[in-house]
C-alpha cells in the first residue's frame, strides 16, 4: 500500500490465503504465510522479480522473520509434533531446530542489534515473551501473561523497546516496554479497545496495528510510538492488478423467500472470496473457507469464473452454482434451498445449548452477530457461556441477557471451568457463580476444598440448570479401565446426588457413543438425566465450527417460569444430533419425555438425513434390541415395527456413522450421529434390578477411580467436601 495516495496493490495471486507479511532489513524480500485451509506454508518473495522460495513441512509452518543480514529466516513449525521455532538458510535452504520448549513457541521478531530474537511462548494457560540471546545464548522471560491467545509482539528498528498486545476482560490493549527494565510499561490505548498485531513503523516513529469496525471488519490503525491519537489507514483504492465485475448474489428458500444462509465462495483457481461485510470464517475440518450472507449482497472481484455453494442447517443439502463475472458488469445468482425436514412444522424447535460468544478469538461478537449466524443456520435459541480467563472475565457483564429477533432467541449463560472436577454449563443464569474456575491444575487463590456441588446448589437456587459439558473424549467404554480416568472427577457423585443435571451427549470435541455409556448408566439407576447437545464453538473465533452443528431438536412445553424450549429440554422432549433428524413414537404418539406402558408396543421411526447412518438402533435400558437396515438416501426414511418393553426403565432410538468422516460438511462434526431422549416405561425413573446392579457397580468403581485421582492431584491438602461428596454418592448406590 502506498501511503500517500492510499492505492493497495495486489502482490500476490494464488490459490490459497496469503497472510503475515514481514520484510526482509533492507526491503528486497518479503515472507508470508500461505494457507490452504487445511495446510499452511511459508513464502519467501523477492519483490524485484516475483520469484518465490517454499518452506514447508508436512505439519503447519506460520510466522516468518528474517535475520537482520537477511541470510537466515526463524519461522514456527509443527513438524516435531508441537510448535517450535526454526532457522531457515536461505541460500542453502534447510532447517535447523531454533527452540524446543513445552508446547508452542511463535510470533518471532529479531532485536535491533540483530545479537537476538524476542517470541511468544505458550504453555498451558501461560503466555510470555522470551528473548532469546544469540551471543551467549541465554533465553529469559520478560514479560508474562495469563490465558491470552493475542500476544503479539514487535521490535524497535533501533532501540530495545517492544510493542504488544495484552487483555483486560474483553479489551486488548497496546503497551510499550524497555527491555533494559521490563518493570517499565506504557498503556497507549483506551478503555475499549481491541488493538491486535501491532508493528513498528520502518523509523521506529509510529506502530500499526489492526481493530475491528463496526461490522467486524478489520481496519488498520496508526499511532505515534510514545502514544497520542490513534489514526485510521484508509484504503481508497483495491488495485488487484486485473479487471474486475460485481457479483449481485441472494439465497432464497422455498416458502419463505430471501433468508440469511451460510455461503463459500471460491474462483476458478480455488481462492476462497472473503466477506466485505462481516467475518470470515473456515470449517476446522475441512480447510472451507465460508460466511453468513445477509440475504442478499454485492461482491466486487477479479473477472473469471466462480463456483458459490449455499447451505442453511443440517437439514439443507448444500446447493451450488456458477458465476462468470465479466469486466464492469454485475453479474447476478440467486440459489433456492430446500430442507428434506422441517423442524417447525414437525412442532420442534432447535437450540445449542453451548457455545462462547467471544473466547479470545479476533472477531469480537455482541447476541447480534449471534443472531446473524443463527439464522444461517436455522438454529432457534442459543445459550452463549460467559467464561474466564483466570483473572479476565470475559462477558461477564451480561450474563443473563436475553436477545430475540423474530423466532431466533440468545440467553446468555456462565461456564465454571473447574478443571478436571469437569467444566459446568450453567443455562438460564442471571446471578453468576463464583469462583468461575478452580481445581489443582489451577491457581489455589483461597482454600481449595471447593466442588461442582456448589455450583448446582447456586444454579437450583437461582431457577438455573447445569450440565457437564464435553464429558467423554473416547468412542470406547468410559468404564473400561484404560477409559476411567479421563471421567470428569465429579460429574458420576453428582449424577448421582443430584435431582437435576444435564449430561452434552453432542459435542465437538467429545464422542457421543462413549459420553451415551456414561448416560445409559445413570438412567439406569433412575436418574433422569437431561441429554444436552452444545458445538462448545468460539462466535468471535474464524476456525472452530459454526454454531447449531452440534443441536438439540426439542418439542417446546408451556411453562410460567422460563423459555419453552428450555422446559421442554429439561421435561426430556428432544432429540440431540450432529445433523441428522430422528422422530420416535411409540403406541401411536407417546415421544422422548413420555411415559408408556410395558409390554409390546408398536414404533414408527422417521430419520431424515444428509450423511449415510450405517447403525439405526432401538435401545432399551441401555441394550440395543432391534438394529434395522441402515440409511442411505437424503429423504425421509421411515421404519416401523414392534418392541417388547420390561416392566421398568426407558426405552430410545439412535442413528450414526460407523466411521468419522473427514468432510461432514456442513455438520462439521467427525461423526454424523442422533438420539431420541428415553421414553419412560411406566414411571420417570424406574428401573430394573439386574441393570441397576450392573450400572451401581460401575458407577461405583468409577467414584473409587476418582477419588484416587483427586488424592493424587491434591496430595495433603484438605479436601473433606468432595470426599464427602464421594461417599455419599457410593452410600446411595448401595
Amino acid at each position: 500500500m502506498d501511503l500517500d495516495t492510499g492505492v493497495a496493490t495486489r502482490i500476490t495471486d494464488s490459490a490459497a490465503a496469503d497472510s503475515r507479511p514481514r520484510w526482509s532489513a533492507n526491503g528486497t524480500h518479503i515472507a508470508f504465510v500461505r494457507d490452504y485451509g487445511n495446510d499452511t506454508e511459508v513464502i519467501i518473495k523477492n519483490v524485484n522479480n516475483n520469484e518465490e522460495q517454499t518452506v514447508n513441512t508436512d505439519s503447519i509452518d506460520l510466522d516468518p522473520e528474517f535475520s537482520k543480514d537477511g541470510k537466515y529466516l526463524i519461522y514456527a513449525s509443527g513438524k516435531e509434533g508441537s510448535l517450535d521455532l526454526h532457522r531457515w538458510d536461505i541460500a542453502g535452504q534447510y532447517s535447523q531446530p531454533f527452540t524446543a520448549l513445552h508446547q508452542v513457541e511463535r510470533n518471532p521478531r529479531r532485536l535491533a542489534s540483530g545479537q537476538g530474537f524476542m517470541y511468544m511462548h505458550g504453555s498451558g494457560a501461560h503466555r510470555t515473551l522470551r528473548l532469546r540471546n544469540l551471543l551467549d545464548g541465554s533465553d529469559e522471560i520478560i514479560n508474562q501473561q495469563t490465558l491470552t491467545y493475542h500476544l503479539s509482539a514487535d521490535v524497535h528498528p533501533r532501540l530495545d523497546l517492544i510493542v504488544y498486545s495484552a487483555p483486560i476482560d474483553n479489551d486488548y490493549h497496546l503497551f510499550t516496554m524497555d527491555l533494559a527494565d521490563n518493570r517499565v510499561k506504557h498503556r497507549l490505548t483506551s478503555a475499549g479497545s481491541f488493538a491486535l498485531t501491532p508493528n513498528f513503523s520502518a523509523d521506529g516513529n509510529h506502530i500499526y496495528f489492526v481493530s475491528l469496525k463496526e461490522d467486524r471488519q478489520f481496519q488498520l490503525m496508526s499511532m505515534p510510538t510514545h502514544g497520542g491519537p490513534v489514526t485510521p489507514i484508509d484504503i481508497k483504492k483495491w488495485d488487484y492488478s486485473a479487471s474486475v465485475g460485481e457479483l449481485h448474489l441472494s439465497a432464497q428458500q422455498k416458502q419463505q423467500g430471501e433468508v440469511v444462509a451460510r455461503v463459500s465462495i471460491k474462483s476458478e483457481q480455488g481462492h476462497l472470496v472473503t466477506n466485505p461485510y462481516g467475518p470470515t470464517f473456515i470449517d476446522s475440518q475441512t480447510g472451507k473457507s465460508y460466511f453468513y450472507l445477509n440475504k442478499s449482497a454485492n461482491f466486487t472481484l477479479p473477472t473469471g469464473q466462480y463456483t458459490v455453494e449455499m447451505v442453511r442447517g443440517p437439514q439443507t443439502p448444500p446447493v451450488r452454482g456458477q458465476v462468470k463475472i465479466k469486466e464492469s458488469i454485475t453479474s447476478d445468482l440467486t440459489l433456492t434451498l430446500e430442507p428434506i425436514w422441517d423442524a417447525g412444522a414437525a412442532g420442534y424447535a432447535s437450540a445449542d445449548f453451548h457455545v462462547h460468544l467471544n473466547g479470545d478469538g479476533h472477531h469480537r461478537a455482541t447476541h447480534e452477530d449471534a443472531l446473524l449466524q443463527m439464522q444461517g443456520e436455522d438454529l432457534t435459541m442459543l445459550s452463549p457461556q460467559s467464561w474466564n480467563r483466570w483473572e479476565r472475565r470475559i462477558d461477564a457483564d451480561i450474563v443473563g441477557k436475553v436477545s430475540k429477533k423474530g423466532a431466533f432467541t440468545v440467553i446468555q449463560g456462565q461456564e465454571v471451568r473447574s478443571h478436571f472436577h469437569g467444566h459446568l454449563g450453567v443455562i438460564n443464569i442471571k446471578e453468576p457463580f463464583a469462583p468461575w474456575f478452580f481445581g489443582p491444575a489451577n491457581p489455589v487463590l483461597g482454600d481449595p476444598d471447593l466442588t461442582n456441588a456448589m455450583v448446582f446448589k447456586h444454579a437450583n437456587q437461582v431457577g438455573a440448570f447445569a450440565t457437564y459439558v464435553h464429558p467423554i473424549g473416547t468412542d470406547g467404554d468410559p468404564f473400561a479401565e484404560e477409559n476411567i480416568n479421563s471421567i470428569p472427577l465429579e460429574l458420576v457423585s453428582d449424577g448421582v446426588l443430584e435431582p437435576k443435571m444435564g449430561l452434552e451427549l453432542v459435542c465437538a470435541w467429545t464422542s457421543p457413543l462413549g459420553t451415551a455409556q456414561m448416560w445409559y448408566r445413570l438412567l439406569n439407576i433412575g436418574k433422569p438425566i437431561i441429554a444436552m447437545s452444545g458445538t462448545d464453538t468460539w462466535i468471535d473465533f474464524h476456525r472452530t465450527p459454526a454454531v447449531g452443528t452440534g443441536r438439540a431438536y426439542i418439542r417446546p412445553q408451556e411453562s410460567q417460569d422460563i423459555d419453552p424450549i428450555i422446559a421442554g429440554t429439561l421435561a426430556g422432549r428432544s432429540v440431540l444430533t450432529t445433523g441428522p433428524m430422528l422422530d420416535f413414537s411409540l403406541n401411536e404418539g407417546l415421544k422422548p419425555g413420555d411415559i408408556t406402558e410395558s409390554g409390546s408396543q408398536k414404533y414408527v421411526l422417521k430419520i431424515a438425513s444428509l450423511w449415510p447412518l450405517e447403525r439405526v438402533e432401538i435401545i432399551i435400558n441401555g441394550t440395543v434390541v432391534d438394529t434395522l437396515e441402515g440409511v442411505s438416501t437424503k429423504q425421509l426414511t421411515e421404519y416401523t415395527g414392534t418392541v417388547d418393553l420390561p416392566t421398568g426403565g426407558w426405552v430410545a432410538a439412535r442413528a450414526y456413522s460407523l466411521a468419522p468422516d473427514k468432510d461432514s460438511w456442513p455438520t462439521m462434526h467427525v461423526r454424523p450421529f442422533v438420539h431420541s431422549s428415553p421414553i419412560w416405561i411406566n414411571s420417570v425413573g424406574s428401573t430394573m434390578a439386574t441393570t441397576y446392579r450392573q450400572a451401581a457397580d460401575d458407577l461405583t468403581k468409577a467414584l473409587n477411580a476418582a477419588e484416587a485421582r483427586a488424592k493424587l492431584a491434591y496430595g495433603n491438602r484438605r479436601m473433606t467436601k468432595l470426599y464427602d461428596r464421594f461417599e455419599k454418592a457410593r452410600a446411595a448406590l448401595r
